[in-house]
């Protein structure tokens, strides 16, 4: 490969966990590699070299194939052409010739991985052709994979944001029906960044470009003309860039997981995404300008209640519900859903009224429970209600089977029933509630 070669790097959260101690016992120390005996598997669409013993390289070998196969059908294009990939499990035992990049070594121990394009013949023959070097930690070659795939398919993969994020929604096996699954340490990160916004996320990618910009001049570097850069090039600066993207693409992947299984988002979000693969003009506002505040809403209330389990279809808020004030003596009727999070009353109330409700009907928290509307001695099972006002949410309060209740503000009076927002997947029943003015 040429010095002017075009790479593209992407990195993986799964990835960036390994490559923040790469070398951390001394990054200086090179040593001579033998050469390892290495295993190929080839299919159709995908040619891998790896020093994983047999059974382990068959297991990534298939995971890879499964991978691919999830991504043809999410974008709708089968793949084209055959993806070379290095997957690396001793870096010190492969020698230059064995990885066929200058930055491999860089590529593997520092960042972990990356999906490093070539454009092959000219004019409208050309086409790029990726290659992926990635450590053999489960996940970094499987979203390396997504990225190589997309390029080498489409010749694009859309923004930063969106690339990454996609390409982690595909290697993770959180779907819409098994709720969000993260590590503690992912949670705590995602609840810490409550006041990352949606222009945040879609703005992400400056620290990729920084890892970027490091390994350019790694390669241009004279000193490592013309053989392979060592991995003694890779700094602490570029170590603390590399920890430091990991959280941005927890994020993205996060709020691409919001956008694709909440049902308030997710048709137009498929569409956009292939629009921005398949390289027609895409712009998110175009597609989400108008529930702007919505979105704003639902995303910083994802953050603050995200949980393992937290389910955004259930969790979803009710926004296309027509809302009325209710005069003296008039009534409404509404059902509630236990497996739901707050759900459009349709009344809009007005502070100091005083409103009579009674309810009918039970429901439960788990299989084994079912309360009426006071629910249990715990608290779980009640009905509780909160009013939202300029898309802010009051303090939840209680209410129960049946009462009068004085609005303590104005605003859209939303109910659901008292449980953690993620474990609403086992909730059962439903009560109906009839409010009626005083």
């Amino acid at each position: 490969m040429t010095t002017n070669h075009k790479y593209v790097l992407s990195v993986t959260a799964g990835l960036l966990l390994v490559a923040a101690t790469a070398g951390a016992e001394d990054p200086r120390v090179e040593t001579a590699a033998p050469a390892v005996v290495l295993r190929e598997y080839k299919s159709p669409n995908l040619h891998v070299h790896t020093d994983l013993a047999e059974e382990d390289a068959q297991r990534l070998f298939a995971r890879l194939e499964m991978t691919l196969k999830f991504a043809a059908r999410y974008w709708g294009r089968a793949p084209r052409g055959q993806i070379d990939c290095y997957v690396v499990d001793q870096l010190d035992n492969w020698t230059d010739e064995q990885l066929p990049h200058r930055l491999a070594r860089v590529i593997v121990g520092g960042v972990g991985g990356a999906s490093v394009p070539e454009m092959i013949g000219r004019g409208q023959n050309a086409r790029t052709v990726p290659t992926i070097f990635a450590s053999s930690v489960p996940g970094i070659a499987e979203h390396e994979v997504v990225h190589a795939y997309c390029t080498q398919t489409f010749g694009s993969a859309g923004p930063a944001w969106y690339k990454e994020g996609m390409a982690e929604m595909v290697v993770r096996s959180c779907t819409r029906r098994s709720g969000l699954v993260c590590t503690p340490q992912q949670i705590a990160e995602l609840r810490k960044g409550q006041r990352a916004t949606v222009r945040d996320v879609l703005s992400s990618g400056q620290t990729g470009n920084r890892i970027f910009t490091s390994l350019q001049k790694m390669w241009l570097d004279p000193k490592y003309q013309p053989r392979h850069i060592p991995l003694s090039a890779w700094t602490q600066r570029d170590r603390d860039n590399v920890a430091l993207a990991r959280r941005e693409y927890l994020r993205t992947w996060a709020f691409c997981y919001m956008m694709l299984h909440n049902p308030n988002y997710s048709k137009r979000f498929r569409t956009l995404g292939k629009n921005f693969v398949t390289g027609q003009r895409a712009s998110f506002d175009d597609l989400f300008g108008a529930a702007g505040e919505e979105l704003v809403f639902e995303y910083a209330f994802f953050l603050k209640h995200v949980d393992t389990g937290y389910r955004v279809d259930l969790c979803r808020w009710d926004w296309h519900q027509r809302f009325q004030t209710m005069d003296r003596g008039e009534s409404c009727k509404i059902g509630v859903l236990a497996a739901r999070g707050f759900q459009a009353s349709r009344i809009t109330v007005v502070k100091g009224r005083h409103y009579a409700y009674e309810t009918k009907g039970t429901w439960g928290t788990c299989a084994q429970t079912r309360v009426n509307a006071d629910g249990g001695v715990d608290g779980s099972g009640q009905l509780i209600g909160a009013i939202m006002n300029d898309y802010k949410i009051g303090e939840p309060f209680g209410l129960g089977c049946r009462g009068e209740w004085v609005a303590p503000a104005d605003g859209l009076l939303y109910l659901r029933c008292r449980d953690a927002w993620h474990e609403l997947s086992d909730n059962h029943g439903q009560v109906f509630i009839r409010f009626t003015g005083r």
